[in-house]
């Protein structure tokens, strides 16, 4: 059985990276371990977990031996390494260079230009993905320092779910960039329309740069429209969540807020009438945006904005309504629209349930992986076909 070790920073279950790192682990064969700094939750979907330590923004520097060690314990057959834009500087690390290695690059974020400043306040950007020093790093990282560095760590596939990744690196001289959505989940509840108890919901870190204070200014107008209409917000706790459950009180008796993990996040799709995820900026999250996925493939018609991470698997239009970032009145406007046009919306969530299902499925985005690793080996005959 091949033994895969699975490297990267911090792991949840319930983030993105970690649900694809946990999707990987369970449905391509084999024998799946991992490392990182910190296990938040999740660790039983592997037959091993390290835990090295230390701090997530220097990981995996200054680890060296701890990391080696952990890799002579395992003794694995490839090196599956989790990353940003930095991965292919982080491939290059002593005890990662001697082993086989496939690449998985989640974003290429870089800061925010001079509009989207005015998005949110510096300590809003600061507590979020927005600013952080790996982010400025990124930012002025030359393509062909990225390049060299994976030829130099011997990286021949890069996994992918942003298109800016794969129009960085899959150019001439290039290691061969597989792109793939992910984050439809396998489930046959539905969605459905319903006039007169219409139900919004957003599912999400408690971050302002995640669009929470544009959604609440746009609830006021929303329910002036619709004054049935609820507000349903599944927050992941974050510093900014008492400010946050201040304003959603202020806001009205209409909203139900759930800091608490939610045990059927796609039952809580299926009972609401639209989803929200009205982002401010490119990568508030790495592409795509899984919540979003998720809702999409349960049928229920969603309204995101014009950034990177929504716009990797929402296209306007068709699979849903894109409206510009801190735009209360234009979030509004597009949902009354699913609110109150029930042949819009059944047209919103037929698309998206097909969009999610042809193009985002776990099984897609996991056969990938499992292509790539056997690739890698010389197609090995005890990495069988996931």
């Amino acid at each position: 059985m091949t033994r895969v070790a699975h490297v990267i920073a911090e792991f949840s279950a319930r983030e993105a990276m970690g649900r694809t790192v946990t999707e990987t682990a369970t449905r391509v064969p084999g024998e799946h371990h991992l490392i990182t700094t910190h296990v938040v939750d999740g660790a039983g979907a592997f037959s091993g977990v390290t835990e090295l330590g230390g701090a997530l923004e220097t990981f995996p520097l200054g680890r060296a031996a701890p990391l080696a060690g952990a890799l002579a314990g395992i003794r694995p057959d490839l090196i599956h390494l989790h990353a940003g834009a930095l991965g292919p500087l982080m491939a290059l690390h002593p005890a990662l260079r001697p082993y086989p290695k496939v690449l998985t690059v989640y974003a290429w974020p870089t800061l925010p230009g001079p509009r989207a400043w005015r998005r949110s306040t510096l300590a809003e950007m600061w507590s979020s993905n927005v600013l952080r020093p790996r982010v400025a790093a990124t930012t002025v990282m030359p393509v062909p320092l990225a390049v060299a560095a994976l030829r130099r760590a011997g990286v021949t596939t890069v996994l992918t779910p942003d298109p800016r990744v794969a129009e960085r690196l899959g150019r001439s001289g290039g290691p061969q960039v597989v792109r793939y959505a992910c984050g439809a989940p396998d489930d046959d509840r539905r969605a459905h329309f319903d006039r007169d108890h219409p139900v919004i919901v957003f599912a999400g870190r408690a971050e302002t740069v995640r669009g929470l204070d544009t959604l609440l200014d746009a609830f006021r107008a929303v329910r002036a429209r619709v004054p049935g209409v609820r507000l349903r917000l599944l927050l992941i706790p974050r510093p900014e969540l008492p400010a946050i459950l201040a304003r959603a009180g202020a806001a009205g008796d209409a909203i139900d807020v759930l800091t608490e993990p939610v045990p059927d996040l796609l039952g809580e799709f299926a009972a609401a009438q639209v989803g929200t995820w009205p982002f401010k900026f490119d990568y508030t999250t790495s592409p795509p945006a899984m919540a979003l996925v998720e809702a999409m493939a349960v049928g229920l018609p969603v309204v995101g904005t014009d950034v990177s991470c929504v716009r990797a698997v929402l296209e306007d239009g068709v699979n849903g309504l894109s409206v510009p970032p801190a735009d209360p009145p234009a979030l509004a406007r597009a949902l009354v629209t699913l609110l109150t046009d029930e042949a819009a919306w059944h047209r919103y969530a037929r698309a998206g349930k097909e969009s999610a299902r042809d193009h985002m499925g776990w099984a897609q985005a996991t056969a990938r992986a499992g292509a790539a690793y056997r690739s890698v080996l010389g197609a090995r005959p005890d990495l069988p076909t996931a």
